[in-house]
């Protein structure tokens, strides 16, 4: 899943941010965006795919004494060490994951984090293509109140029926990661 960024071009038309990311939106086209879907408990949320490298399979975390909880720990990834945060805690999500334990790291682009970053998910549903139009904007979360939402992704169940949309969380994974860059 490594992306080639001089492939596509920036698009930042109509995006309002307090923060002042290096890559708002990045997409393939002006009419979608391409995502990383994942779930945490039972809610979905994805992340920009131009803002990841690839998903892993956890292997071992050792633990840091004296951080937050939700970071849990940090591992060695090719030889880079690699900081894992627990999403789940970070956004105190509760719930309890409802499929197969497939727990998966997504390790963020180096534009995203100074620094090597993981983020521990419950399960990687997908790598989507979905229309602008599909996309809420209106539910754009305050940064400043640490709800980090881009927007609502509406995503047709299979047999087009309006009462099985998925809605999935649009998350500011930027916002989100500068915020604790400076602990890690």
């Amino acid at each position: 899943m490594e992306t080639e960024a001089g492939r596509y071009k920036v698009d930042l038309t109509g995006v309002e941010s307090d923060v002042q990311s290096p890559v708002q939106i990045i997409t393939g086209d002006g009419d979608s965006h391409q995502f990383v879907e994942f779930a945490l408990g039972h809610e979905f949320f994805a992340v920009n795919l131009f803002h990841t490298r690839e998903v892993i399979t956890p292997t071992d975390i050792t633990p840091l004494p004296n951080s937050p909880d939700y970071i849990t720990g940090i591992m060695d990834l090719r030889g880079l060490i690699t900081t894992i945060v627990d999403l789940k805690k970070m956004m105190n999500i509760t719930d309890e994951y409802e499929g197969k334990k497939k727990s998966r790291i997504i390790i963020l682009d180096h534009n995203i984090s100074r620094k090597p970053v993981g983020i521990l998910v419950d399960d990687v549903s997908s790598v989507s293509t979905i229309a602008a139009t599909d996309i809420d904007n209106n539910a754009k979360g305050e940064t400043d109140r640490g709800r980090n939402i881009i927007g609502v992704i509406r995503q047709k169940g299979k047999d087009g029926a309006q009462g099985r949309d998925k809605l999935i969380l649009w998350l500011d994974i930027y916002a989100m990661i500068e915020r604790i860059v400076e602990e890690i």
